[in-house]
């Protein structure tokens, strides 16, 4: 019986290849290491932003989530943030989230603090460096 329950829970290598099969077969499918590649190549080529060039970071959809403020600035307007960088607090009744920067670059620009935000409206603004 046991010997059984395993082969269900573990499948065997012919299985694995067959399923892996399948799902290659699919145009959208990709393996561990493809996305981590892609992610590499995307990182590097789409958040970087050219010497001089504006570039404005605006607030995230994040569905049905109703009243976000901008609580706390981690940054002021001439400092340099790299990608990754948290820049502000986002938050309303039931998250708080930090906020990271997209790009590389100097903060032009930020939005008032407290502000309320909506999907789509400008957080802050970040030129090239």
């Amino acid at each position: 019986m046991i010997k059984s329950l395993i082969h269900k829970l573990f499948l065997s290598d012919e299985k694995r290849n067959e399923i892996i099969k399948d799902l290659k077969n699919n145009p959208n499918f990709k393996t561990k290491d493809e996305i981590n590649e892609h992610r590499i190549d995307s990182t590097l080529s789409n958040f970087k932003l050219e010497k001089g060039k504006v570039e404005s970071v605006l607030s995230p959809d994040l569905g049905n989530l109703k009243g976000l403020i901008l609580t706390k600035w981690y940054v002021k307007p001439g400092d340099i943030v790299k990608s990754g960088d948290i820049v502000c607090q986002l938050e309303n009744e039931n998250i708080t989230m930090e906020f990271e920067s997209f790009y590389s670059g100097k903060i032009v620009s930020t939005c008032r603090l407290n502000q309320k935000l909506t999907s789509g409206i400008e957080i802050f603004k970040m030129e090239g460096v």
